[in-house]
């Protein structure tokens, strides 16, 4: 089995879970485009580029290899992907992806702290407001009264 064949079926697999995880989303009456169409979207979008992957071929005796010094970076970042997938729905769009972008600005090296503030503020509310009012498409609010 080559690496490509390797890695290619544990991602269609993750594809498979995200499809399924994202036809679990609720429903919402009276919204054009719900909140279930973009992970739909992606998650066939994985499982049709895995596929992709399975059959393409790869060179001999190919190798994965993460310097130690990546993964200090690697595993704090997915750490904090976790973290905000888990706090999305309780705590909302708005104050998850501010702490998010944040922290994740930080972890990556960022080190201008007034920029990588007004971005992770502005960048959210700007999105919550542009899918909730002007897409018609439900982010969760959490906590604010937004």
């Amino acid at each position: 089995m080559t690496m490509n064949q390797k890695i290619s079926i544990p991602l269609f697999a993750l594809a498979i879970a995200y499809v399924l995880a994202s036809w679990l989303l609720p429903k919402y009456e009276y919204i054009l485009i719900d909140a279930d169409i973009f992970p739909l979207i992606l998650g066939g979008l994985l499982a049709l580029f895995s596929i992709i992957l399975f059959f393409s071929k790869d060179e001999e005796g190919a190798k994965i290899y993460i310097a130690k010094s990546d993964l200090k970076v690697i595993v704090p970042v997915v750490l904090l992907l976790f973290i905000y997938i888990l706090l999305l729905e309780p705590v909302g769009f708005v104050l998850t992806t501010m702490c998010f972008i944040f922290i994740c600005s930080l972890i990556l090296g960022y080190r201008k702290h007034l920029t990588n503030g007004i971005v992770a503020i502005l960048f959210p509310l700007a999105f919550y407001l542009l899918f909730t009012r002007y897409l018609m498409i439900a982010l969760p609010s959490g906590i604010l009264p937004i």
